[in-house]
């Protein structure tokens, strides 16, 4: 928190710097390094690779038979040192699937067959590293998961927004956003931004909103649900929803979402404490 006061400070943003540092989040940065499947334990967080699942397990696929690609899993008791929003469970295995070759948008209320995360709360020594099917003909390398916290403030193309309004004028409204830009921690070099909780790194827009209508029913490819008369109602709601896991493009491990783009995955925060995370929605953005 210090340096991100500390850089609010520099670009002159000092007198409003404790009303905009009360919307921080801090997010759980996850970084990679690159490792061979069989050199990563059993139940490890990693990218890629093949999943650490139940022998039970059977394979998402969508309501086509296209299976699904293993994206991630995550050791929640890696990560539970850093959860400080207190968000997830503190045990268990956090695993994500995505069809990586329809790569839904998540606009369309028809798209949840597209994504599937699963929650195991077997012993690692109930698992067993499973091969993907063949239909995929490509795969994800392999890295081991890192984590670090960092802190987020919110874009301008949030919920939030209405909040900054009232704090700053239109020309610190534009050091802001100047600031969002170009803010990083200066302690890393990464390039990839793989966060869970916190505030996104938005590449397209709104995406409070588009969960909160687009889980109602509501298509948001279009004005549709934009101007749909429940749209005021369902928007009261939209800051329920709280980012699960942002993961990031990542050329160097063989994967690309959309053009250079990202993937985000949402859940509302009650959801995720009562461990619904079949109300995991799911919207990819790029450039």
């Amino acid at each position: 928190m210090e340096n991100l006061r500390a850089a609010l400070h520099a670009v002159k943003l000092g007198q409003v710097a404790e009303q905009i540092l009360q919307f921080a989040k801090n997010s759980i940065r996850a970084t990679t390094t690159p490792t061979a499947d069989d050199a990563i334990q059993i139940g490890q967080s990693k990218i890629g690779g093949m999943p650490d699942v139940p022998t039970d397990f059977v394979w998402p696929t969508t309501n086509n038979d296209q299976p699904l690609y293993f994206l991630c899993q995550l050791n929640l008791t890696e990560v539970q040192p850093y959860d400080s929003d207190n968000l997830l469970p503190h045990e268990g295995l956090l695993s994500f699937f995505y069809d990586a070759v329809g790569q839904p948008w998540g606009y369309d209320p028809n798209d949840g067959d597209g994504f599937h995360i699963f929650h195991f709360t077997q012993t690692p020594d109930r698992f067993h590293r499973m091969r993907q099917p063949a239909a995929l003909d490509d795969h994800i390398d392999s890295a081991v998961l890192h984590f670090r916290n960092e802190w987020t403030l919110p874009s301008w193309e949030s919920p939030y927004a209405e909040n900054l309004e009232d704090i700053l004028t239109a020309e610190q409204q534009d050091t802001y956003n100047d600031f969002l830009y170009d803010w990083g921690d200066k302690e890393t070099t990464e390039q990839t931004t793989h966060r869970i909780d916190g505030h996104p790194d938005m590449i397209q827009g709104d995406m409070y909103l588009q969960c909160q209508l687009v889980t109602n029913g509501l298509y948001c490819g279009d004005a549709t649900a934009y101007n749909h008369p429940l749209r005021k109602e369902l928007e009261a709601h939209g800051k329920d929803w709280h980012l699960l896991l942002q993961l990031d493009s990542e050329e160097g491990l063989g994967y690309m979402l959309g053009d250079s783009g990202k993937l985000y995955f949402w859940i509302r925060k009650e959801d995720c404490k009562n461990k619904k995370f079949d109300k995991v929605w799911t919207i990819l953005q790029c450039y």
